[in-house]
């Protein structure tokens, strides 16, 4: 496809601050027949799609060809991922639009859903396909959650959105062939990674509870994910830290505080030397992003 392809964050929607969007939902129609019901080729940089077909048939561009769908159907584009579509005037459905960092964090933690998000999807006629059924399930109530004011919405938000993208992926991934090498203690090392990063936790720590000496654990997560577990650690801190920054209105130094740093000015060196860029600058520079 030679000609310009334009980006956005919701299809020819005005800019938005980017703090009060990490997740839209919102019916397939709604957009759509604003523009005489298809959407033309374009990309979201910072965002990924979930999409459900709940009625009517279309098409869907992605990979430089369109693929015809009818409903019931599910569709997942990635960020940065060229795409369009054309609906029937009777499409029904409902489409999220989520921020990549939170399908990045996902993807780092399971191999499978690393497979599943590195390509677009298109699965068609999902009604003998369980998992599908449950991810289409809860993409209805993400939106139902999103329009709502209930007690716990975020925290429900960000549980719905995670099961919905574990479907899915669990749905159109063929097993797990390549973690069936992976030692049970080092998926436990993760597990741990994930539930202590703020603590800043040593080797010695995460050792103890995995009941063998640091020098062997380094060796097994050298093995299992290809680096040190204190690289581990500090790219769970990252993650954590670049999100906040680009998602939430937090000052720097609570951020600085969440991660379990008692001084914000050594957060402040920490994500310079991680970076190349102070926290600042790094969360001037992603908003930009997401506002072109």
């Amino acid at each position: 496809m030679n000609r310009h392809v334009p980006t956005y964050g919701l299809y020819r929607a005005d800019s938005r601050d980017p703090a009060e969007f990490w997740l839209h939902a919102e019916s397939i129609p709604v957009r759509s027949r604003l523009h005489n019901w298809e959407i033309e080729p374009h990309r979201h940089e910072a965002f990924f799609q979930l999409l459900h077909i709940s009625g009517g048939h279309g098409e869907t561009l992605f990979g430089g060809a369109y693929r015809p769908f009818t409903a019931p159907a599910m569709i997942y584009i990635p960020a940065g991922e060229t795409h369009g579509f054309r609906f029937s005037r009777d499409i029904e459905g409902t489409v999220v639009t989520v921020l990549a960092d939170r399908l990045a964090t996902l993807s780092d933690t399971d191999r499978t859903i690393a497979r599943f998000a590195a390509e677009p999807r298109l699965v068609a006629g999902h009604g003998q396909m369980p998992a599908l059924d449950d991810a289409a399930g809860l993409l209805g109530r993400l939106a139902e959650e999103v329009g709502a004011e209930r007690a716990g919405r975020l925290v429900m938000m960000e549980a719905l959105l995670t099961a919905a993208v574990v479907q899915f992926a669990r749905a159109v991934v063929p097993g797990r062939p390549d973690d069936a090498a992976v030692d049970p203690r080092a998926q436990r090392l993760r597990e741990l990674v994930e539930l202590h990063f703020r603590e800043q936790p040593s080797a010695a720590f995460l050792a103890d509870r995995l009941g063998v000496s640091p020098a062997h654990l380094n060796r097994l997560a050298r093995k299992a994910f290809g680096e040190s577990v204190g690289r581990l650690v500090v790219g769970q801190i990252l993650r954590a830290a670049k999100r906040d920054l680009v998602i939430t209105p937090t000052p720097v130094q609570a951020i600085a505080f969440s991660l379990g740093f008692s001084d914000p000015a050594y957060f402040n060196r920490f994500f310079r030397k991680e970076t190349g860029m102070t926290p600042g600058a790094y969360r001037s520079s992603e908003r930009r992003k997401l506002l072109t």
